[in-house]
């Protein structure tokens, strides 16, 4: 099986390095395509498994993912792995996880949510990313803002619309399910940057919950 790692990026913390490490140590994974989009500090890579494409300025996850759809869309692979790049898990959890990917088939998405959460928020933007999905859906998925996932290739060019920045999971999920494929929802021991109750947290959450609305008003209108 084909398996391509996609990581959207910006200003990745020094956790960035031992995940590209532990990737590139995982036999079956062959190609890791890394988005800078706009780092401050110029990322240099010494995996020769990886490939960076690079933004000159920060336009969002959203546009990372675009650039790196319109790089892979003529190559044939038959999974895609998406990663946060502030991810931090342990190898043998990252290689379980990866491993996903061979028990599924082309009508089916993983996403990876974390066993333990040290940061609690108000759960706002949660319950609100869920509503959105719900309204176009019908269907309850729980860990819908988590961006560890494993795609069916074939999907991608079914993807009609991704928006530029915090939206895109959603917008994508909602087009997932719309195709008819199955949200497998599974058990994955990491962590990140979370984010709390501080002001820049809440601040980040509001940025969040406007992207999301605009997802939920592109998405009825077309």
């Amino acid at each position: 099986m084909n398996i391509v790692v996609v990581i959207p990026v910006y200003n990745p913390p020094q956790s960035f390095e031992k995940l590209l490490l532990d990737l590139s140590n995982i036999e079956f994974i062959k190609n890791i395509l890394v988005i800078d989009d706009g780092s401050k500090k110029k990322i240099l890579l010494k995996c020769v498994k990886c490939t960076i494409l690079r933004h000159d300025k920060n336009k969002g996850k959203g546009a990372a993912l675009k650039t790196a759809f319109e790089y892979l869309k003529e190559m044939l692979f038959d999974r895609i792995i998406l990663l946060d790049g502030d991810l931090k898990v342990e190898k043998e959890e990252l290689q379980a996880f990866c491993e996903k990917a061979f028990i599924l088939n082309d009508k089916q998405v993983v996403i990876g949510y974390p066993i333990k959460v040290r940061k609690k928020g108000f759960g706002v933007v949660k319950k609100f990313a869920k509503f959105v999905v719900k309204i176009y859906t019908r269907k309850e998925v729980e860990h819908c803002l988590s961006g560890q996932r494993i795609v069916p290739f074939s999907v991608l060019k079914n993807i009609k619309h991704i928006p530029d920045r915090y939206g895109v999971d959603i917008s994508m999920l909602i087009d997932f399910i719309k195709m008819g494929c199955e949200i497998k929802e599974v058990e994955f021991d990491f962590s990140h940057d979370e984010k709390g109750k501080s002001l820049k947290d809440i601040l980040h959450k509001i940025r969040q919950m406007k992207d999301i609305f605009c997802v939920f008003i592109t998405k009825w209108r077309a």
